[in-house]
Order: structure tokens, then C-alpha cells, then sequence
């Protein structure tokens, strides 16, 4: 079990997980809290590791879909609490508090962020020559019992949230994030889902389950799964014979944006440059997605950061050339759980002369 503050990384086989005897140990609960907590589940995955005949393939293929949605939920604030089987189980300790907008926005851009990583995680599957998945992704709010054991520092939750989450999981659309109706009512009430109604769809479904007494109860279940788009390959474009690369560059700092922009202009590129990465993605969404490039973006930017983005403008054409821009010693994170991200050419170190930006551009579109 991972602690709850980390990232895990390299999980065993599942299958090995199940072998053990599970050993009976004392457990204290140490609060009661309102949170939200989220399941992200494979879909079929014991039907598609029965056709892997290798072990530690096995093993990679669970790893990288965890330490991926791991590496998503620690970026938005999540506490991981464990994962049961090809199940990884988190939280928001921040949603305590439920006038706290920041936090119900962190938890839908998480799971947005999820759904947004399928093709990235499935191109990190091909080069290992795993076959691809989908997944499912639950969310409720609500009361838990957060317990720690006398032989972990590592929380635990329990409570009707916690199976409310794991009863509307199943009910999800593949690659889609079913949300209860407790955290439905909060995230509404702060009108987090309008902004994502152009991209996305939601829908409502009764979901019906049988008490002790043999009677029927409703549960409201509200589902939000990403809208198809088309991609478009380069070759795909009019050309007129000459083709001057057209580069989408973001970053809050104006100062840099503005330097970047005429840097890259004043070698022949055609440059749309944007200090809001919002504003960014609204417009990347409205042109064909094959129209850019190459996209260069900040790491560390408000309401939107750089991974966060990546994973928003993937989703709308995986084709695009990224290259990352930093002050942060971000390379081995990204390295792990970004297949376009494989040295350190791939990441532009702030401070950095014109010179050596334009190099390292010509290089990512070469």
C-alpha cells in the first residue's frame, strides 16, 4: 500500500497481491470528514493480462496505468490511498472544506485530466508491445471514516461515499467519469461544469440498488465522457510546396511570452502566443487540429499548468509536437509519465538565450 503523500510506483502483478494471506491488524479511526473521493478502474483487465503470458510485462502494464493516474492525482492535490488490484482509490483533503471552489475545481480537472491521458498512456503501451485499455472513473462526495492501522502511517477510508464510488464506477462509460449526486449538487452550484459543456457531454441515469428490506432505492448518477474528434495527420494539410512551421506558444510570464514570440518570428515561423493557457486551449479547440505544428509550453502556470495542457491539446490532436518550458527541475517526472517527454532536448531550461530557444525549436519540428 502506498503511503498516501507519494506517488507509487513499480506495482506488483495484481494477481500476486491476491495470493497473500492477508494478515489481521488493529485499526484506529482518527476522524470523520466530508471529501471527495475517486475510483479510476480498467476496464476488462484480467480479460486482456490473461493474453500476456510474461510476468513482469504483466507488471509494467498495471504500472504504468497507476503511476500514470498517480502522478495526474498527486498534480491536483489527491492523496493516494491505495490500489486494489488495477484500482487505484484517492482523495481530496482540501474538499473538507465545501465552500472551497478551488478544490471541487482540482478534483474535475483531475479526472478531466484522466480521461484526457488514454491515448498518451496507450502510445506508452504500444512501445512496449502491451495491448491498449480503457478505464472508468467514479467520484462522489460525502462523509468517510479515515482510519490508520497500528502498523501504517498510511490513511485509510471507509463510509457510504467510499461505496457509493465503487457501486457507479461499473455503471461509467469507457473512458468516461461517473459522478454521484452529492458531488454533482456541489461542483453545479459552482458552475464547474459549464465551462466544459462545448467539449464534453453529461447526461443523468437513475441507478437503482436493493436495500435489506428488499426495496428499491434511486440514486442519481451523473456521466461526463469526452466527445469524439477527428485527427488529422500532417500530410493531410494543404501545402503549397513551402510549409512555414505555425507554433502555439503559452506562458503567463508576458515579458518571456513576448521575447519568445519575436524571437521565433524573426526566424520565419508563424507564432500565436497566449499568457492565459485557457484562452490557449479555447482557441487550439476552435482551429483544425492539425493547424499547429508545434506547441511550446510553460510548466508552472495558474488555473491551467503545462501538464495539465498537454494532456487538453492530446486530446484534441496526439499528433502535436510539445516541448515544455521550465525553471523546474521537472525532467524525471515528466520522463516517467509522458511518452513525449524522453530527454532533456524535450525540455527548455529557464533562463535560456533566444539563441539557444530557437536551437532547440528547430530541433523538436525537425
Amino acid at each position: 500500500m502506498p503511503a498516501a503523500n507519494e506517488t507509487p510506483t513499480n506495482y506488483p502483478n495484481p494477481s500476486d497481491q491476491n495470493s497473500q494471506a492477508a494478515e489481521t491488524e488493529e485499526v484506529s479511526f482518527i476522524r470523520s470528514q466530508n471529501c471527495c473521493v475517486c475510483f479510476v478502474d480498467i476496464v476488462e483487465s484480467t480479460r486482456i493480462t490473461s493474453s500476456i503470458n510474461n510476468p513482469e510485462k504483466v507488471r509494467k502494464y498495471y504500472g504504468i496505468f497507476l503511476n500514470t493516474m498517480a502522478a495526474i492525482a498527486k498534480n491536483f492535490g489527491a492523496k493516494v490511498i491505495k490500489n486494489v488490484g488495477d484500482c487505484l482509490i484517492f482523495y481530496y483533503p482540501k474538499t473538507s472544506d465545501s465552500s472551497n471552489k478551488s478544490s471541487f475545481k482540482d478534483v474535475i480537472e483531475c479526472c478531466i485530466t484522466m480521461i484526457e491521458a488514454r491515448d498518451t498512456i496507450n502510445e506508452k503501451l504500444q512501445e512496449e508491445e502491451l495491448p491498449s485499455l480503457s478505464y472508468r472513473i467514479s467520484a462522489d462526495y460525502g462523509r468517510v471514516e479515515v482510519a490508520r492501522s497500528t502498523t501504517s502511517q498510511s490513511d485509510d477510508l471507509f463510509g457510504p461515499t467510499m461505496n457509493m464510488c465503487a457501486k457507479i464506477n461499473s455503471k461509467a462509460s469507457p473512458n468516461g467519469l461517473a459522478i454521484g449526486d452529492a458531488l454533482h449538487k456541489v461542483i453545479r452550484s459552482f458552475s464547474l461544469l459549464t465551462p466544459l459543456e462545448e467539449n464534453y457531454y453529461h447526461f443523468e441515469e437513475m441507478l437503482r440498488s436493493e436495500d435489506q428490506q428488499g426495496e428499491f432505492n434511486k440514486y442519481p448518477v451523473f456521466f461526463l465522457q469526452r466527445n469524439d474528434r477527428s485527427t488529422f495527420s500532417q500530410s493531410e494539410r494543404k501545402q503549397d510546396g513551402r510549409h512555414t512551421a505555425t507554433i502555439l506558444l503559452v506562458d503567463d510570464e508576458e515579458d518571456i511570452l513576448y521575447t519568445f514570440k519575436t524571437g521565433l518570428a524573426s526566424e520565419g515561423f508563424n507564432v500565436e502566443a497566449f499568457a492565459d493557457p485557457m484562452e490557449a486551449l479555447a482557441h487550439f479547440a476552435m482551429v483544425n487540429p492539425s493547424h499547429y505544428d508545434l506547441a511550446i509550453l510553460d510548466i508552472r502556470m495558474p488555473g491551467l499548468n503545462g501538464l495539465q495542457l498537454y494532456y487538453r491539446l492530446k486530446a484534441i490532436n496526439r499528433k502535436i509536437k510539445i516541448l515544455f518550458v521550465s525553471a523546474l527541475d521537472a525532467v524525471p517526472e515528466l520522463i516517467s509519465i509522458l511518452p513525449d517527454v524522453k530527454t532533456t532536448d524535450d525540455i527548455i531550461k529557464k533562463p535560456v538565450t533566444i539563441g539557444n530557444f530557437v536551437s532547440a525549436v528547430n530541433t523538436a519540428l525537425a
